[in-house]
């Protein structure tokens, strides 16, 4: 896995690897999906180590939905009511990703998101 060394790393790291996570999921492709949440998970969590989880802000209007859920969701502690906004955008669309953006709204709403 790619050492992280610093913000921009971290934030290349992300966005690939919400690229690709989106793709194997809607490839059906679990170990590849497996593998890149893995390596969003630890850009996400080098970012809030650095407290720059903030960095996650500009992806809330990117062009690919895998990183707009991504960021959106990792966001949901700090700026729960963006967060929402972009996933219940998603969660209406008719993006593959729809049913992912709907169901981690009903989780976090619930209480049963630990980010």
């Amino acid at each position: 896995m790619t050492k992280i060394k610093d913000i921009t790393t971290a934030l290349s790291l992300f966005t690939e690897a919400a690229t690709k996570h989106a793709e194997a999921t809607k490839e059906g492709d679990y170990k590849t999906g497996n593998k890149n949440y893995d390596k969003v998970v630890k850009a996400v969590s080098y970012l809030k180590e650095q407290d720059s989880i903030d960095e996650l802000l500009q992806y809330l209007n990117h062009d690919v939905v895998g990183i707009r859920l991504a960021a959106a969701t990792y966001l949901l502690p700090k700026y729960e009511k963006k967060g929402i906004e972009v996933l219940k955008a998603i969660s209406e669309s008719s993006d593959f990703l729809s049913f992912i953006a709907e169901t981690t709204l009903n989780e976090w709403r619930k209480g049963n998101l630990k980010l």
